[in-house]
């Protein structure tokens, strides 16, 4: 089916709330004042596929989104448009029920993709579906990630994501470049937005004693990868307590190049974030299994631990999940399979947002008293 593709305008609003009401049940529908906000802050991308007649133009679907500093989609990050942002967060594919199955949504996701393609400063387009529509997008481009922790309506929601390439490209020759410069021009042109980072290193934050909530104990700013060329978000303020150090005396690995001035080193950190869960964070990656760090132990002896399967080996180093810099923080899974683990939590939430009363899944029960460790130095803080 031939369509034209424009962007929508304010007048055509009413019409895209009929789609999105005919298209979602009630629990999930975007209201007027959602899809008047999206249109007014993030009009570039709310796109509209459009039959003409010699009578009329008429809107017979749209796909409509905001823009997240976040690669993965949470409540909060859909909840609030940031304009800088470099992905995008799709919140509704619609089509008129009487176009369905003509190919309108499949031409208009690719349109829309094209379209997001030529932006250098978008990374990728992330959304959440229901699990009939999966395939859909999967013809259109994206891969599933997996069941989403995001809970809007009833049932659950599954992520899947679309990025460019130029995106790993740009991001290995930014950090080659920022590599071989000093730590302090680091810094500086990362606070003079040259880098896309929005965050500043603990000591241009203000210094430890200004990001500990008083009355909460909790982080409060931001918390992001402290390279200055990746702006990954890896906790929300108010998200982890500080600790000030841990009873069996760890010793972080050193960073494998400098982040700030002078750079951390192996050594006992100034404390830590512990977070209780690891869905608790908005980004987060794990290494896998190693072995605990002598006094002396660096970034390259750990990666080159033993396995998982040697006696011991129960450490999980905490990374940026964007660009997999670390270690920031570590975890120790006391020998348990920490996939089980969240796998089991995120069954857990399910069962709890659905109704069911179905606890953990095939991982059994979450253990309590879990602890996932950044350290306080080597994170950017947005404050």
């Amino acid at each position: 089916m031939d369509c034209e593709y424009a962007l929508v305008q304010s007048a055509d609003i009413p019409r895209a709330l009929e789609l999105e009401q005919a298209g979602f049940p009630e629990d999930e529908a975007a209201s007027l004042d959602s899809l008047q906000s999206r249109q007014a802050n993030a009009g570039d991308l709310f796109l509209g596929a459009y039959t003409r007649t010699s009578s009329e133009r008429r809107l017979v679907g749209y796909v409509c989104s905001t823009r997240t500093a976040s690669s993965t989609l949470t409540h909060d990050s859909m909840a609030t448009h940031d304009p800088s942002g470099p992905y995008v967060a799709i919140h509704s594919v619609c089509v008129d029920e009487a176009h369905r199955g003509k190919g309108v949504a499949a031409n208009l996701l690719s349109e829309y993709l094209a379209r997001l393609d030529k932006d250098d400063s978008v990374r990728g387009a992330r959304l959440i579906s229901h699990d009939e529509l999966i395939k859909l997008y999967q013809r259109a481009g994206f891969e599933l990630v997996g069941r989403s922790a995001v809970v809007h309506g009833a049932r659950p929601w599954y992520e899947l994501k679309v990025d460019f390439p130029r995106a790993s490209s740009s991001s290995s020759s930014s950090s080659s470049s920022v590599a071989a410069a000093p730590a302090a021009a680091i810094d500086h042109e990362a606070e003079e937005g040259d880098f896309r980072s929005p965050g500043r290193l603990l000591a241009r934050a203000g210094g430890l004693d200004s990001l500990v909530d008083t009355a909460t104990g909790t982080n409060a700013a931001d918390l992001f990868c402290p390279r200055a060329e990746c702006r990954c978000l890896l906790l929300r303020r108010g998200a982890g307590n500080w600790v000030r150090g841990h009873a069996g005396g760890f010793e972080l690995p050193a960073l494998p190049r400098p982040v700030s001035a002078p750079a951390p080193t192996a050594g006992p950190s100034q404390g830590y974030w512990s977070v209780s869960s690891p869905l608790a964070f908005e980004n987060i990656g794990f290494s896998r299994n190693a072995l605990p760090p002598s006094s002396s132990a660096s970034a390259s002896s750990a990666a080159a631990a033993p396995p998982a399967a040697q006696a011991g080996a129960t450490i999980k180093y905490l990374t940026c999940a964007d660009c997999d810099h670390g270690p920031l923080g570590w975890h120790d899974t006391e020998g348990r399979d920490l996939g089980a683990e969240v796998q089991a939590e995120n069954d857990a939430r399910g069962g709890a947002a659905e109704g069911t009363g179905l606890g953990a899944g095939v991982g059994g029960e979450v253990r309590k008293g879990r602890e996932f460790l950044l350290a306080v130095e080597r994170v950017r803080y947005r404050v």
